[in-house]
């Protein structure tokens, strides 16, 4: 007999997996029971309806992704650049979302605009990143390491507005490469508010 718990964390992983690579509309129930092995009823004793699972899957899979993905915990031991730096360099680890692009994205731009809960969800975990990148600049400004010159709100949606730009190349042009030119460029924009005195 399968493990409950088991069963529902094998969905949440597989209707994560299908829907990164697919999207939510082209996504359907008897794919990821299919993938999971599992039948339609087993599915029902957890979520009683592909949005119920989907809202789940946002929550307790999609949210930690991000969190790891997109790591801008301030680290006391180095500077802020190169806590951006490091930051970056793990990112272009990350060959799945090199390639098929930032999975809160790509949900954002597929549903946001037509389910008020699924916007309410993703627009939490934008914000928390936005907040994220704005308290490591803001940081940087407070240590000393950047100028008062740098809006640490604005460039912190730069930063992340261009990095979706870069990530949500088609899979057959982004790579790695191309995701670290653009984060090279973000770093040499972020040396200019570097403090010389």
């Amino acid at each position: 007999m399968k493990e409950p718990n088991n069963t529902r964390a094998r969905l949440l992983d597989i209707t994560f997996e299908e829907i990164y690579k697919s999207g939510y509309n082209a996504t359907a129930i008897g794919s990821i029971l299919k993938r999971a092995n599992i039948p339609k009823g087993s599915m029902y004793h957890f979520f009683d309806s592909k949005r119920s699972l989907v809202l789940a899957m946002i929550k307790e899979r999609l949210y930690p992704k991000m969190d790891a993905f997109f790591d801008y915990t301030p680290k006391p031991d180095i500077s802020i650049y190169k806590n951006f730096e490091q930051t970056f360099l793990m990112m272009s680890r990350h060959e799945l979302m090199v390639m098929y692009g930032c999975p809160l994205h790509r949900l954002m731009v597929e549903l946001s605009a037509v389910d008020v809960t699924f916007d309410a969800l993703l627009l939490t975990k934008y914000e928390e990143m936005l907040a994220g990148v704005t308290t490591l600049l803001k940081e940087g400004v407070e240590r000393g390491e950047f100028s008062r010159d740098l809006d640490p709100d604005s460039f912190a949606r730069f930063l992340i507005s261009s990095t979706w730009g870069v990530l949500s190349l088609s899979p057959t042009i982004s790579s790695s490469g191309e995701f670290n030119k653009h984060t090279k460029y973000i770093l040499t924009l972020l040396t200019t508010y570097k403090r010389t005195d």
